[in-house]
């Protein structure tokens, strides 16, 4: 039996040669609301801080430690969206 080697994922923003360390989720307002893509360490870091991500899974054969999402577990909002909407006239 032959044994595949498996394919790592690369970091989607532009053209970033690096394994990916996250998959970003993202909801409203985020303009990217609905799709979840993969980023090294250092983007998923620059991308978290944008409202309405949310951290979906972390992997590689290491867990990495995220500058800046310490205390952020995956499956938990990091942006600053609001979890309600209320009726009535915004000003």
């Amino acid at each position: 039996m032959t044994t595949r080697k498996r394919l790592t994922r690369r970091c989607t923003w532009r053209d970033c040669p690096e394994p990916a360390a996250a998959t970003v989720a993202f909801e409203l307002p985020n303009l990217l609301a609905g799709s979840r893509r993969d980023y090294c360490a250092a983007h998923t870091t620059q991308v978290c801080i944008a409202r309405g991500t949310v951290l979906v899974a972390r992997f590689g054969p290491r867990q990495p430690v995220l500058p800046g999402l310490r205390e952020t577990t995956p499956g938990h909002r990091t942006g600053q969206a609001p979890r309600t909407r209320r009726k009535g006239v915004m000003p």
